[in-house]
């Protein structure tokens, strides 16, 4: 099982990159900052894809792509909120179940937005995104606060 996580700014204008590695050998892709708007016919012949999108304003918006073969349906979605857009999607194959949650937070996340959410999953979770945060562990010199707290739990 292999994952992609990419802030791509924009993917109509970078679709031919999704048909080389590694996004073409990767079975979950997870990108924020998409740019699509609603009525984009966006569309991948391996994928199925769950978006959102921001209404409110320009930019934003993510993206899971899963394999054809197995099944998924969404279970959380903040899509409009200038600071966090959240999109979970439940996976659902023969002997596999488990969650991926997509997180873009333009401005830094803190955990505990959405930490009631998160403590009523059950199944294995897999959180993944671009949080805008700073840590050491991440190779940066100086530590945010929220950092620490998604870290610690």
């Amino acid at each position: 099982m292999s994952f992609v996580q990419w802030n791509c700014r924009s993917l109509s204008n970078k679709e031919i990159w999704l048909h080389q590695p590694p996004f073409s050998t990767a079975n979950f892709w997870n990108f924020q900052e998409t740019f699509l708007k609603t009525d984009d016919n966006f569309y991948h012949p391996n994928k199925i894809l769950f978006r959102t999108h921001r209404s409110n304003k320009l930019g934003g918006g993510l993206l899971i792509g899963i394999p054809k073969n197995i099944s998924g349906r969404v279970i959380y979605s903040i899509k409009n909120d200038p600071n966090l857009e959240v999109l979970a999607v439940e996976i659902q194959s023969k002997n596999l179940n488990f969650t991926i949650i997509n997180i873009y937070a333009p401005h830094g996340f803190n955990i505990a937005s959405i930490k009631s959410f998160l403590d009523s999953l059950s199944v294995p979770t897999f959180i993944i995104g671009d949080f805008n945060l700073h840590h050491p562990l991440w190779g940066e010199v100086r530590s945010h606060r929220s950092a620490k707290t998604l870290l610690i739990g």
